[in-house]
Formats: C-alpha cells, sequence, structure tokens
C-alpha cells in the first residue's frame, strides 16, 4: 500500500518534475515565447522611461511583461497537465487547449497581478509586514493560473478557488510558493548572472543578451514551477486523480 504523504505534502512531486519536463521540453515554449516578447519591449522602452510620462509607460510595459509571463504559465500548466497524464505531452494539443482556455487564464491572471501589486504597494507603506502580506498573498493564490488553466474554472471565479483549495490544503501550497519563489526570485537571478559572466568574453557585456540568458533560465524555472503547481492544485482538488 501507498505510504500517505508526510502531513498532507507529496514532496516526490518535486523530484519527479525534473524528469518530467527534461522528457517534455514543449512545456517551456510559451514560457520563453512570452519572456523574450517580454525583453524586447523592456528594451524598447527603456530608452523613454525619463520623466513623469516615460516613468508611467515604463510601468505600463512591466505590467504588461509580468502579464505574458502568466500567459505563459497558463499555457505551460496546460502542456504540463497533459505530460502528468500521458507521459508524453503534445505541444500542438496544449496550445489548442490554451486558446481554448485563453480569456480564463488572462482574467486569472488580471486578478492575480492586481492582488500582488497591491501587495508590493503595502511593501512601500509597511516594510517588513508588507513583504509578510505579500507571501501570504501569492500563497493564496498560488493555485489561480493552474485553476483557470487545467480545472475547468472561470478566470474571474479561479482566485476564489485557489484560495479554497489552499485552505483545505495549505502545506503543499506553501511549499510550492516557497519553492516558486526561491527559484524565480534566487536561483534565476544568480543563475544568470554567473552564466552573462562566463559569457562576457564572447556577448561583451551585452544588455540584450544578458537578459535573453535570463529569459531563457527563467522559462525553464516557469517550467518546473507550472509542472509543480498543476500537480499540487490537481492533488488537492480531485485527490488520487493518477
Amino acid at each position: 500500500m501507498k505510504r500517505a504523504p508526510l502531513l498532507g505534502i507529496d514532496v516526490t512531486v518535486y523530484a519527479t518534475a525534473l524528469p518530467v519536463l527534461v522528457r517534455n521540453p514543449s512545456i517551456i515554449v510559451v514560457p520563453l515565447l512570452m519572456a523574450v516578447i517580454g525583453v524586447l519591449l523592456t528594451v524598447v522602452m527603456t530608452p523613454f522611461s525619463s520623466g513623469g510620462i516615460g516613468s508611467a509607460t515604463l510601468g505600463l510595459a512591466q505590467l504588461i511583461v509580468f502579464m505574458l509571463t502568466l500567459f505563459g504559465l497558463g499555457a505551460a500548466c496546460v502542456i504540463a497537465d497533459d505530460a502528468w497524464r500521458h507521459g508524453r505531452a503534445s505541444f500542438d494539443r496544449g496550445w489548442v487547449e490554451t486558446r481554448r482556455r485563453g480569456s480564463d487564464i488572462l482574467m486569472a491572471a488580471v486578478g492575480f497581478g492586481l492582488l500582488v501589486t497591491v501587495g508590493l504597494y503595502v511593501v512601500q507603506l509597511l516594510g517588513l509586514i508588507g513583504y509578510l502580506l505579500t507571501a501570504a498573498i501569492i500563497v493564496f493564490l498560488i493555485w489561480t493560473i493552474p485553476a483557470a488553466a487545467v480545472g475547468g474554472i472561470p478566470g474571474g471565479a479561479s482566485i476564489q478557488v485557489s484560495i479554497d483549495r489552499v485552505r483545505s490544503s495549505p502545506l503543499p501550497a506553501v511549499l510550492a510558493t516557497i519553492v516558486a519563489l526561491v527559484l524565480l526570485g534566487l536561483a534565476v537571478p544568480i543563475a544568470a548572472n554567473w552564466l552573462a559572466t562566463l559569457l562576457l568574453t564572447w556577448t561583451y557585456g551585452s544588455i540584450l543578451v544578458e537578459r535573453l540568458i535570463a529569459a531563457v533560465l527563467q522559462s525553464i524555472a516557469i517550467g518546473y514551477i507550472a509542472l509543480v503547481i498543476t500537480k499540487t492544485y490537481t492533488d488537492a482538488a480531485f485527490s488520487r486523480r493518477w
């Protein structure tokens, strides 16, 4: 008989996700495309960022980049779900499903983005308390995108569904959030900086190349995160699905 997960957390998901990602590199295709578009948009808008209007324009560009990133995560969740189900995911099948669920993914992304933005604004006012509040917001929203992408939940309801699932399975949500934040907030920047330094002789310190390197690493991290949050969400929502 299979042993029950410790404290409700199936830690084997985090190890199993790695070979699944290696067998299914298509999971990172849309996140990579979104990341490259984001890099190009940022590079184009940065020279016009001076002054009040310029700062507002750059802020809008950053918001668009964030939405692109979340859409890429949603697409990755769709293909990740296929990979968990069948071992080998079909990019064509995943892309068709992503387009079908696209409006719900975008709606979920907007809600996620607005709430996280509020949390970051509170950080400026309250400091450490704001960081803790933002972390708590992300924990409760961690399953918003997979709920819209693979859970069949309308985009407008995905936030509430994520909150409900987290309340019923808090520890898996907390662990998934920690892993996601460590990868995107710490591991990717460190690895990107290391690679940029290593390749300095060939890139001549090109900012564009450095950002593209970071985009590739971010996409790989998002692919892994998509596998983790998709599996943990479906486990929390449907249990024993696989």
